[in-house]
């Protein structure tokens, strides 16, 4: 399990990081195609569990907000997210008139990934777009949160005991959490030191700071994931990466990690 999930991370990490290393409009679209395709995996996972959702509104609700952000104005957003959630609940009302009792369910849990995936993850485009080292912000908080899971995931397999959410999930032990926010810790402070030329603003207190940060919410991202799953009654969200999942199973910590860097910066200056 360890081999392949190594394997994978060694094809999938440095294509995401090289494209966040590009910036500008090729980030963006990456990033709004990446999150169509979470809503992609996020809509089949409810058909799985019997709720008739629409593919077409999710991921077209998640790739609007993501363009939005990116090339528009945020005062459009909020003219935007009223519409999608008229549409869905005319969508809603039909299905129920045509005797599907969990129209409302579907209702909610369509908004659900539209908000989780869309909103959370355009953040990615907003830190992309906050100055000349978006780009470089973008990286940081990437690298940070996905070391901060590896620390965790090691940490947690090897010598976790104690669990934090027996009932939801026995496997996010103490240990985990503890190992995968000192590793966020270190890690933050080294990336301000090695970044210290080209993005001063950071530093190694403040990145230790945002790294230590990352341990909780990285945890609170991965256990919200782990709920819905379990509501669900699924493993993974998808296939496409083998020993992670889906691409939505990679987002769960990453989408709170861009809004906290997002605002993190915003606290910067």
């Amino acid at each position: 399990m360890l081999k392949t999930r190594v394997l994978s991370a060694l094809v999938f990490v440095p294509l995401f990081l090289g494209i966040a290393w590009l910036g500008g409009w090729v980030f963006d679209i990456f990033l709004a195609l990446i999150l169509a395709f979470a809503g992609y995996e996020y809509t089949r996972m409810l058909k799985t569990a019997g709720y008739q959702v629409s593919y077409a509104l999710i991921i077209a609700g998640i790739f609007a907000i993501a363009l939005l952000r990116a090339f528009s104005s945020i005062a459009l957003e909020f003219i935007l997210l009223p519409l999608i959630l008229a549409i869905f609940g005319l969508k809603a009302l039909w299905k129920y008139e045509h005797d599907d009792q969990q129209a409302f369910q579907g209702f909610v849990f369509g908004l659900f990934g539209v908000f989780y995936i869309g909103v959370l993850g355009a953040y990615g485009i907003t830190l992309n777009h906050s100055g000349s080292n978006g780009n470089l912000w973008v990286l940081v908080s990437i690298a940070l949160v996905w070391l901060v899971d590896a620390g965790a995931y090691l940490v947690g397999s090897r010598f976790g005991r104690f669990s934090l959410l027996p009932q939801l999930s026995p496997k996010k032990t103490l240990e985990g959490f503890l190992g995968g926010t000192l590793v966020g810790l270190v890690s933050g402070v080294m990336i301000g030191l090695i970044l210290k030329g080209v993005l001063p603003e950071l530093g190694p207190a403040k990145g230790g700071l945002l790294g230590l940060i990352m341990g909780p919410m990285a945890f609170f991202g991965d256990a919200l994931m782990s709920l819905l799953k379990r509501t669900m009654g699924v493993k993974d969200t998808g296939k496409l990466l083998p020993g992670h999942g889906g691409i939505l199973d990679r987002l769960d910590s990453m989408l709170w990690a861009l809004v906290i860097t997002t605002y993190f910066v915003i606290l910067l200056g």
